[in-house]
C-alpha cells in the first residue's frame, strides 16, 4: 500500500515537473504560446487516471501557481490557467451530462467563455502593453476570425484529449502499473 502511493505521488511530481519544463521551453519559442499550455494539459490526464481526480487538481494548482510565477509569457501561463490546465480534467465531468448536444454547447461555452475571460483580463484588469497594442492594431473582423479558428483548434484538441486518453490506457498504463 505504502509503495503504491509513494508510486503514485512520483508520477504527480514528474508529470508537474515536465509541464513546467513544457511551458519554460515554450516561453523560448514564439509560436509556442498555445501549443505548450495544450501539450502541459495532456500530462494531467495520466496522474486524474492514476490517482484520482483530486491530486490531478492539486498537480493543476501547483502547475499553475509555478507557470505563473515563473514563466516570463504570462499570455502563456494564462492559457494554462484558464483553459488548457483545467479543461482535460473538466472533461470528465462534461463527459457525464447526458447528450452530445448538451455536451457540444457546454464545451463551446467553456472555451468562448474562458477566452473572452482571460483576454479580457488581460487587457483591461492587469494590461500586458504588447497584447493592448497587438489588439488594438488588429481589426475586429480579424479578431473575430480568430476566435472562429481558435474554436476549430478547441474542437481538434477535444477529440485529440480522447485518442490520447485512449492510446495511453490500451498501451501505456499496463507498463505503467508495473511501475507503480
Amino acid at each position: 500500500m505504502r509503495r503504491r502511493q509513494s508510486g503514485r505521488i512520483a508520477l504527480c511530481g514528474v508529470m508537474c515537473g515536465l509541464s513546467i519544463v513544457l511551458m519554460l521551453s515554450g516561453s523560448i519559442i514564439p509560436f509556442a504560446t498555445f501549443c505548450a499550455p495544450a501539450m502541459s494539459g495532456l500530462l494531467l490526464m495520466p496522474v486524474a487516471v492514476e490517482c484520482g481526480m483530486r491530486l490531478a487538481w492539486v498537480c493543476y494548482g501547483a502547475i499553475s501557481a509555478l507557470a505563473v510565477l515563473f514563466v516570463p509569457d504570462k499570455e502563456m501561463a494564462a492559457i494554462f490557467v484558464f483553459l488548457f490546465g483545467c479543461y482535460p480534467l473538466l472533461k470528465a465531468y462534461i463527459q457525464r451530462i447526458p447528450g452530445r448536444g448538451l455536451q457540444f454547447l457546454v464545451k463551446a461555452g467553456f472555451f468562448n467563455g474562458t477566452v473572452l475571460a482571460m483576454y479580457g483580463m488581460l487587457l483591461f484588469i492587469f494590461p500586458m502593453p504588447s497584447l493592448v497594442e497587438e489588439f488594438a492594431q488588429t481589426a475586429q473582423w480579424m479578431l473575430a476570425a480568430l476566435l472562429a479558428m481558435g474554436n476549430v483548434c478547441f474542437w481538434i484538441y477535444d477529440v485529440a484529449l480522447n485518442n490520447v486518453l485512449h492510446v495511453y490506457v490500451l498501451k501505456m498504463q499496463p507498463r505503467l502499473r508495473r511501475m507503480l
